[in-house]
């Protein structure tokens, strides 16, 4: 097993963007649901909010699987590996069911029929199960074992590639959709390393986008 340093790092802001995925994939069956069969216009609208959440979930993971995975894993003693083997593992069965929403999207995107968004809001709850199921196993075996076995710059580097990796017009929605209701002691801490401008600004603009963004998705700032 590699050398550790004792400093503990703080994860929460990993749980904060857990929050935000159970948030709006839970949302996301009824939100399909409550299309009226054949309205094209408005199932484009919910269409584009599923497909933004399968982007961001599928990058979270993306990260996870490069700067998560390959350096705790050596670290942990014998015992622990099975942790990560499992997390690995449960990412795989997520990208199915994602593969499966991604299929039904498409399909209900053409013709907003019934049969079609059943489909997707059904396959959106298997991917909510496997999701939620994923991030609390996360939450209870894995972070606290990143704490201990990981160094504060490596906990960065993986906070810094989720944001590097979004496109730059995206950033005050992301941002907005994953502070929303969060601590805010861990949102400060999130952008404590941006320079100071965005220190600033970002969370002005993320939440005004976020609101416009929950607006025109749900009918309200506050779902």
């Amino acid at each position: 097993m590699t050398a550790h340093p004792p400093t503990t790092v703080d994860t929460r802001d990993m749980v904060v963007v857990h929050d935000s995925f159970r948030r709006e994939f839970g949302q996301a069956p009824a939100l399909v649901r409550a299309v009226t069969s054949g309205d094209t216009a408005r199932a484009a609208v919910v269409a584009d909010h599923v497909d933004l959440l399968g982007a961001l979930l599928h990058h979270h993971h993306t990260g996870e699987d490069r700067l998560l995975w390959p350096v705790l894993g050596p670290r942990l003693p014998a015992a622990d590996r099975d942790t990560v083997a499992r997390m690995e593992s449960q990412h795989d069965g997520i990208a199915r069911a994602q593969s499966d929403v991604t299929a039904a999207v498409t399909a209900w995107r053409a013709t907003a029929g019934a049969a079609e968004r059943d489909d997707l809001a059904t396959a959106l709850e298997a991917l909510l199960a496997r999701t939620t199921e994923h991030l609390a196993a996360e939450e209870e075996h894995l972070l606290p074992l990143a704490a201990v076995h990981m160094t504060p710059t490596e906990w960065q580097r993986l906070g810094e590639e989720g944001v590097d990796g979004l496109p730059r017009r995206q950033l005050p929605l992301v941002f907005g959709m994953i502070m929303y209701r969060a601590d805010p002691e861990v949102v400060r801490g999130m952008l404590a390393h941006a320079p100071l401008v965005p220190r600033v600004v970002v969370p002005r603009l993320a939440r005004r986008s976020y609101a416009r963004y929950a607006r025109r998705l749900h009918g309200t700032a506050t779902p």
